[in-house]
């Protein structure tokens, strides 16, 4: 199935380089090698040059190639690529992959930790439902920043001043037209409760619930949210907001 890009995904960026990062980006969610079809129908982009770009790769040392099964899978050099970040941000004990573990475990329902880019927010990592019945997001999905509540709570971390300029540029390019006045009362109203939530924000018949992840300084900050079907989150709303205020105590170091 070809990936769908969030609008406004290659603005600025040199087109290959983009490309490489996103098949970095494939591979990491994969889990698995893959050929060359495989790769270039998951992005949506030409046999030809997704070729090229996987030989380039292989010939940089970042990726292998099975001759037999015509397959490519990242080598231990692409695995190294920031692994300082990972085991300064990530890898403490009780640090942020463990409390997603937990959450997905204990919830059932999809786990996403998200960053802001912009005026979008991005899926960093995600941690699929593993009901019968689930929401499924696609690793690396991009969204408007205004429209999940993983994005809002990210907004909410701002002043007002750098929310509202964030608003008018959107507006200005006439994109998809954002009422000011009545988000910022929303986003006031998420610095209160210490949470967002959405429903049908983005695709219809799901929700998502949103929390700010306590960041060390220095750091960009961070969103960790819960998504699902609609009607099974309204009903386990409250028991699920409760487990992340729970689960993120122990990120903060709260009792």
């Amino acid at each position: 199935m070809k990936r769908q890009m969030g609008a406004g995904r290659m603005d600025g960026v040199v087109k290959s380089a983009g490309r490489v990062l996103e098949i970095f980006e494939f591979f990491a969610h994969r889990h698995a090698p893959a050929t060359v079809t495989e790769v270039a129908a998951a992005l949506g982009f030409p046999l030809s040059s997704t070729s090229v770009l996987l030989k380039s790769l292989l010939a940089l040392g970042y990726l292998e190639y099975a001759p037999r099964a015509r397959e490519y899978q990242p080598t231990i050099r692409f695995a190294v690529l920031g692994t300082w970040i990972f085991d300064r941000f990530f890898a403490e004990e009780g640090g942020i992959p463990r409390v997603m573990d937990a959450l997905q475990a204990e919830t059932g329902e999809t786990i996403v930790l998200a960053m802001q880019h912009g005026e979008y927010v991005d899926y960093i990592r995600i941690l699929q439902s593993i009901r019968p019945v689930r929401f499924h997001i696609k690793p690396g999905s991009r969204r408007p920043i205004f429209l999940p509540a993983a994005g809002k709570v990210l907004l909410a971390q701002q002043g007002e001043a750098a929310v509202v300029k964030l608003l008018r540029g959107i507006n200005a390019r006439g994109t998809t037209p954002v009422a000011v006045a009545p988000l910022l009362a929303e986003l006031a109203q998420i610095r209160a409760q210490g949470y967002a939530t959405s429903e049908a924000s983005v695709v219809p018949d799901t929700a998502m619930f949103a929390m700010a992840l306590p960041v060390a300084p220095g750091h960009r900050p961070l969103a960790l949210a819960v998504s699902g079907p609609l009607a099974r989150m309204r009903r386990s709303r409250a028991s699920i907001l409760r487990l992340m205020r729970q689960r993120l105590a122990t990120l903060s170091g709260n009792p």
